[in-house]
């Protein structure tokens, strides 16, 4: 039976909150609601899904978000510390203790590896039927929606420094930045002169006068934010 949600007592949304904007943060985005909609994780407490399987087919993420944040989102939930709020040394500690070869862990230890082959998320039992998440990479996911003016073609694939960490960026991103970074980057210094309407976006967006609206308006954004962030 499903959980009632009470917005104002749930403490389950305050960390949901919490966890959202750590994860914009991470990821480079302006606003926490770009990374996800509240409805939705109140959509799943509605639904109270028990396991990782139950959550994807309730079909409310798209492949890539159950990909990345699936395993958060049941934790939070649940009521249950999401993987960046475990303590560390714990992490290590279980990471360490996989890798030892089995006659030279402790008796519990072995006993809970040899019990079953269950997988780690909570909730998910050894003999449910597989499940397989799509696969961003699958997917062959492109930003093509940015119009290049006419003779530009010496631009494109030109050496980049991105001048910031790209741990949060999606491969789509990165590819588009790798190929067209560049001629952004002289668009926004004013050192090219734009020739087509999307080039004329370069400059406002990176002056953040204007908001990102396209996919590869919200990558280049998002690049500008990491640099200013990791300046800061």
């Amino acid at each position: 039976m499903p959980f009632r949600v009470d917005a104002a007592n749930d403490d389950r949304i305050t960390a949901f909150l919490a966890w959202r904007r750590r994860r914009a943060l991470e990821a480079g985005l302006f606003r926490p609601e770009q990374l996800l909609d509240e409805w939705v994780f109140r959509r799943i407490l509605l639904h109270a899904p028990q396991d990782v399987y139950e959550l994807e087919k309730l079909k409310l993420l798209t492949g890539p978000l159950q990909h990345q944040y699936g395993a958060d989102l049941l934790a939070l939930s649940r009521g249950r510390p999401t993987e960046d709020e475990r303590p560390q040394r714990h992490r290590i500690e279980r990471d360490d203790d996989d890798d030892r070869p089995l006659h030279s862990r402790r008796p519990a230890d072995r006993a809970r590896r040899t019990e079953s082959a269950a997988p780690r998320h909570h909730g998910v039992r050894a003999d449910d039927p597989p499940v397989n998440l799509p696969s961003v990479r699958a997917d062959r996911k492109t930003i093509a929606d940015f119009e290049s003016g006419p003779d530009r073609e010496g631009w494109r694939g030109r050496e980049f420094e991105f001048r910031c960490s790209t741990l949060s960026f999606k491969f789509w991103e990165t590819e588009f930045l790798e190929t067209w970074g560049a001629l952004l980057e002289a668009l926004a210094a004013g050192s090219e002169s734009p020739t087509s309407p999307d080039e004329e976006s370069a400059s406002p967006l990176a002056a953040r006068s204007r908001k990102a609206a396209k996919e590869w308006e919200q990558a280049w954004v998002k690049l500008v934010l990491r640099r200013s962030y990791e300046s800061a």
